[in-house]
């Protein structure tokens, strides 16, 4: 049997949090600045929508702010359940940094983080991330794992990114789990993000042009790999491999490579000691048979 590197952690479904991270380019349904206003706004419609009535009542902080480009002033929002239109004008011009971090007041510890930034290869490229903090819930929980994909779903459906997943097994940077582990530069895995998918996790989006590659959510479904498929409106599709993160094993990672093995870069995965919380197929998916 072959073994997977990068075991999840015996602390697992409790100290664990999910992290969802999107990439959008220059082929990304309605423009890279609807894809990031999309994202914030389903992170506040979603994960944040009990928090903003709390930050108006005084018992939650919100801090939030866009940054037109490096060299600008920052542009803060508050508060922002009154603010958000604003800042949702500004993601629409592709600011080259954006976040909303929600705390609790009296702790003054981060909960939710949405940020997004401009992918360091070069503009319009850029990345958007939701961290969901650790009391956000558990990754054996089966409402809170559904809950984290259907913002996922709300927040890609009209968009057809070029990548994204959701998971608790990869570091919150640019590069993917098989960014690090091919030795892939980011700017590469960008460009070529419509070739080739640029990773996978528990939940991992296809952009469309790979899922037609692949025979479709139909086909996807059929391989059993995957606990939920859910088409895209605007093309791609989202693949939920288990109910829970936290189920997500060493027989479920190999289900997702063998089903997305056509797409995947190719090349043989190196273990990668700085990162041991990377899950991955230690295969060459070019040359894999089955």
């Amino acid at each position: 049997m072959v073994r997977l590197c990068g075991r999840p952690s015996r602390r697992g479904a409790r100290g664990a949090s999910l992290r969802a991270i999107a990439t959008f380019d220059v082929s990304t349904g309605g423009g890279v600045g609807h894809g990031l206003a999309t994202w914030f706004g389903a992170a506040l419609a979603g994960p944040l929508r009990d928090r903003l009535e709390q930050e108006q009542q005084g018992t939650a902080f919100f801090s939030a702010s866009t940054r037109a480009t490096e060299r600008s002033p920052r542009q803060e929002y508050q508060l922002l359940a009154k603010g958000w239109e604003a800042m949702r004008q500004e993601l629409l011009h592709e600011p080259e940094t954006a976040h909303v971090l929600y705390m609790r007041e009296h702790l003054r510890t981060p909960l939710v983080h949405v940020r997004s930034s401009t992918i360091r290869v070069r503009r319009p490229n850029a990345e958007a991330q939701l961290l969901f903090g650790a009391d956000c819930g558990r990754l054996d929980d089966a409402g809170f794992c559904a809950g984290a994909v259907e913002f996922l779903v709300a927040a890609l459906d009209a968009v057809n990114p070029a990548f994204a997943w959701l998971g608790a097994d990869a570091p919150a940077s640019e590069e993917t789990n098989l960014d690090w582990v091919l030795h892939r530069r980011v700017r590469d895995s960008v460009r070529q993000g419509r070739t080739f998918l640029r990773g996978y996790s528990w939940t991992t989006v296809c952009p469309e042009e790979l899922s037609v590659r692949l025979g479709g959510p139909e086909a996807l479904a059929a391989t059993g790999a995957f606990h939920r498929v859910v088409p895209l409106s605007a093309g791609g599709v989202v693949l939920q491999a288990t109910a829970t993160a936290a189920a997500y094993t060493d027989e479920a990672v190999r289900g997702v490579f063998e089903a997305l093995h056509p797409v995947l870069p190719p090349g043989v995965p190196q273990f990668d000691p700085a990162h041991p919380e990377l899950r991955y197929f230690p295969a060459d998916a070019s040359r894999f048979g089955g």
